[in-house]
């Protein structure tokens, strides 16, 4: 049976409107395209389209509604001056009325696998909603919030920015009874005078955590005193997790891992030993911990998680004839993803295969840039890594300071890659792709 995620009684609530009391939806939506039936369609203006457009295809089911700024008027659709913040009106109400405890993830990297691990293991617990996909600015908040239903036990949203003061509002909206910062690292840098800005922007979080709520810090972050600092200063509850000493230390022996929870070890059946994903399980225990749940009961938790596509997982393919086992990690990059993934890749065991990368751009750096991509030559000279293949204008500062032995080629772009992919690649290699979004990488190897 499908609940009803809202009233018409509540719609006229929030929106002042007079809609048919017998009318209830069960969705809200942007995208015109996933408004089927009982849907409630935002018509927003975004910088490449306007959802006006869509407003009378969606209108043509009648038990749909449409939130509108402009269009004639119809029944079935209730006039806004500004659509978004109506729909920050919705969202708001749905946080009011919920009794879920919430939870709110920010960092410079791993906000989305995180927010994913953290989804499975609550949803064993009680019913879990998140955020989809990586629905995380001013945009994708409010619509993830608004389709929080009334009956969820948990709520889980990812907190993202570009620019100081986007998390301030986004926080303020969520409020969250738990937030987490996985890590702080030089992502968007380009809109920052130094990462100690991206710092500060990230603990903006702290501003919306709901009256004795708790902050979940990654102890062995550089930045993690000076996010303790802020933390007390707002004298918000701090629980901490890493390799080092903390609340939820992470134990890692030959072949397993264990984990360190108040001074009771506890082992946990865990397959991918990758650091970013341990550090994810720790942040995970974290809030399980602070939900007063029975940690014992978890330890099957975290054995066959899904990594999802292009963050990580692995799949075997075929070029042709050849055989690849390809490391997808090519959703995005910035200097701490790009490094943990060089790191965890070289620790990977080959036999007579070839470890290959094919690395793209790392975008949002500005003034840095040059700097961090020469810095990642100098990791990759000292890895067992055998070939890097740089495709993009910006990675060429790596490809120029790479080890001869180590320099495959510098591609110019997508097309030339989609040619002669085949002829760079030998049978049985093993392929790391890493990128930002926008290079084409993610959408290329997609593909296969």
């Amino acid at each position: 049976m499908t609940t009803k995620l809202y009233s018409s009684e509540e719609i006229n609530t929030v929106f002042n409107s007079n809609l048919n009391k017998n009318l209830f939806f069960n969705k809200v939506a942007i995208d015109s395209r996933e408004v089927s039936n009982r849907g409630i369609f935002f018509a927003i203006k975004g910088n490449n389209d306007d959802g006006h457009r869509y407003v009378k295809e969606v209108l043509k089911n009648k038990n749909n509604l449409a939130i509108v700024s402009k269009g004639p008027k119809n029944e079935r659709s209730i006039r806004s001056q500004d659509t978004l913040e109506s729909l920050k009106d919705l969202a708001s109400y749905a946080r009011q009325r919920s009794e879920a405890k919430i939870v709110a993830i920010t960092g410079s990297c791993g906000k989305t696998s995180l927010k994913n691990l953290l989804n499975s293991s609550l949803s064993k617990v009680g019913k879990t909603y998140c955020s989809p996909k990586s629905f995380n600015n001013h945009f994708g908040v409010p619509y993830s919030l608004a389709n929080l239903s009334s009956d969820n036990k948990y709520g889980i949203f990812e907190l993202g920015m570009s620019s100081k003061g986007e998390i301030d509002n986004l926080v303020n909206l969520v409020k969250p009874h738990i937030a987490i910062i996985t890590n702080i690292g030089p992502a968007h840098l380009e809109n920052f005078k130094n990462i100690y800005g991206i710092c500060n922007a990230k603990a903006e979080i702290m501003n919306g955590i709901y009256q004795n709520g708790v902050i979940i810090l990654n102890k062995d972050d550089k930045f993690f005193y000076s996010l303790k600092k802020i933390a007390d200063n707002k004298n918000i509850k701090i629980l901490t997790f890493g390799f080092l000493k903390s609340d939820i230390q992470i134990k890692k022996g030959s072949g397993k891992v264990s984990f360190k929870i108040k001074n009771k070890i506890i082992n946990f059946k865990i397959n991918n030993f990758n650091k970013s994903y341990l550090y994810n399980v720790a942040a995970t225990l974290c809030v399980h911990y602070c939900l007063n749940h029975n940690i014992n009961l978890l330890k099957n938790n975290f054995n066959n998680f899904k990594i999802l596509e292009g963050r990580g997982n692995e799949k075997n393919i075929k070029i042709k004839n050849k055989k690849i086992l390809l490391v997808d990690d090519s959703y995005n990059s910035n200097p701490a993803s790009l490094n943990e993934a060089i790191y965890n890749f070289s620790l990977r065991k080959k036999n007579s295969q070839r470890k290959i990368i094919i690395m793209g751009d790392m975008l949002e750096l500005g003034k840095k840039s040059k700097y961090y991509h020469q810095q990642v030559a100098k990791i990759l000279n000292k890895t067992n890594i055998d070939k890097v293949f740089c495709i993009g204008s910006h990675v060429r500062h790596t490809y120029q300071k790479l080890n001869h032995s180590k320099k495959g080629l510098l591609i110019k772009n997508i097309s030339f890659l989609k040619e002669n992919i085949f002829n760079l690649l030998e049978n049985n290699d093993i392929l790391l792709v890493k990128s930002s979004n926008r290079i084409g990488l993610f959408n290329f190897f997609k593909k296969f």
